[in-house]
């Protein structure tokens, strides 16, 4: 069984992931430029600043190293719940293709 290759799909490093490659249609997997630069942002920027402040933060007010790590993973958790709890904004704005 040969698998089927959507022209949409063949340039995208992800197509295996979103599931576009299964559809019956051709799609489309790119985004323009300012919605990927948000996407790069919003999934990698801000959660390794926000990780890095509050290790640091934690660090420097006394607390163990243990402590201040688990603190960061807290924040990172509570980061991406936030984000989740915000999915149908985000969803709204990287639909307006």
């Amino acid at each position: 069984m040969q698998k089927e290759s959507h022209t949409g799909c063949s340039g995208c490093h992800a197509q295996f992931l979103c599931g576009r490659h299964q559809e019956e249609m051709e799609q489309s997997c790119s985004l323009p430029v300012s919605l990927a630069h948000k996407a790069v942002r919003l999934s990698y920027f801000y959660p390794i600043l926000l990780f890095l402040s509050v290790l640091c933060a934690v660090s420097a007010a006394g607390l163990a190293e243990g402590w201040a790590a688990l603190s960061a993973f807290v924040a990172l958790v509570l980061y991406y719940v936030g984000l989740r709890l915000l999915r149908p904004k985000w969803e709204k704005i990287f639909k307006q293709l």
